[in-house]
């Protein structure tokens, strides 16, 4: 697995994580995500709303 970019679009950030089975939930001053897992449970994930995502940000 590769290392995250230090600095990407907020839109590859959203891509990604739909690919790693993520959907987003909501999306307002913070933008939340959830994984439904194959054992029932969820994952939920939240990112800030910014326009590029960086390290510093997660």
């Amino acid at each position: 697995m590769g290392k995250f970019p230090v600095d990407a679009s907020k839109a590859r950030v959203l891509k990604t994580f739909e690919l790693l089975g993520f959907r987003l939930v909501r999306e307002r001053e913070h933008i939340a995500m959830v994984r439904e897992n194959p054992d029932g449970t969820r994952t939920p994930l939240t990112l800030p709303n910014h326009g590029r995502i960086n390290d510093s940000n997660l």
